[in-house]
């Protein structure tokens, strides 16, 4: 695992707290399924922006089966306009421009000969982009792709591999996650069934200032084609009232207690 200068990482109550010093900035990678995914770890990725840190978010879809507020039918249209809220969203973190894939929504795990050509194409276009990157820190969707999504979870299996095939080099692996009884009840959130995680597996906590939370808030108003005003009005600080309580959690994906220190921690 390659060792992480960029961040200060202090062991307090069995949480590792991440948060910028003054060492060189981070490279920091998030691969998503669809444009507004980014919401689950925004403020973090605002913060670690906003301290100097390379950061570039990667859609694997176009999104380009559903915009419920709009009257665009599936296809080229939808692609077209979430891909500029994507772009949108990006800008109102201070981001990198990101990397859209052409991949369909709702494809990655469609019948094919052979079976594994979708989810294969999207391993060579995703390692392609950690080459090209090369992030001290990867955030994708865990195991439970948040509410189940099936994209979310291929997408996230998909990025673990390309991970964990990694001898030298190998980046710190992050799933963000919700812990048991704190998701707000927001009526989308609620019908979705998101997914819960026991606490003492969210060891990686992400701080970050009030300003990041105004930008999350900010990059999700981008999303007009998903969600109608009053989510995207209270949709972020609901979940930073209730879920991030300022510092967005994850579970580390490839346990960094065992073999290399991130910066020789004491235990």
């Amino acid at each position: 695992m390659r060792l992480l200068p960029v961040f200060a990482l202090a062991l307090t109550a069995g949480t590792t707290m991440l948060h910028a010093e003054d060492a060189a900035p981070p490279r920091i990678l998030a691969v998503f399924a669809h444009p507004d995914d980014e919401t689950v770890a925004a403020p973090a990725l605002a913060d670690a922006a906003s301290r100097g840190a390379h950061v570039r978010i990667a859609y694997a879809t176009q999104g380009d089966l559903s915009a419920p507020e709009t009257t665009l039918a599936p296809g080229p249209e939808i692609a077209a306009v979430r891909s500029e809220e994507a772009r949108c969203a990006s800008r109102a973190l201070g981001l990198t421009e990101p990397a859209l894939l052409d991949f369909g929504d709702g494809q990655l795990g469609a019948v094919a000969r052979p079976p594994w050509a979708p989810l294969r194409s999207l391993q060579e276009r995703l390692a392609a982009l950690v080459e090209e990157e090369r992030p001290d820190i990867v955030i994708t969707w865990g195991p439970d792709g948040g509410y189940g999504h099936p994209d979310h979870r291929l997408v996230g299996a998909v990025v673990s591999q390309i991970v964990a095939a990694q001898k030298t080099d190998r980046p710190l692996l992050l799933y963000p996650a919700m812990a048991s009884g704190t998701l707000p009840p927001v009526p989308e959130l609620v019908a979705m069934g998101w997914a819960e995680t026991a606490p003492d597996l969210l060891t990686v906590r992400a701080r970050f200032s009030p300003d990041s939370v105004d930008a999350a808030t900010e990059a999700f108003v981008c999303h007009a084609s998903q969600y109608d005003t009053a989510t995207r009005d209270t949709l972020v600080p609901a979940l930073s009232a209730s879920v991030w309580l300022g510092g967005v959690p994850f579970r580390p994906a490839l346990d960094p207690a065992r073999g290399e220190d991130l910066l020789a921690l004491e235990r």
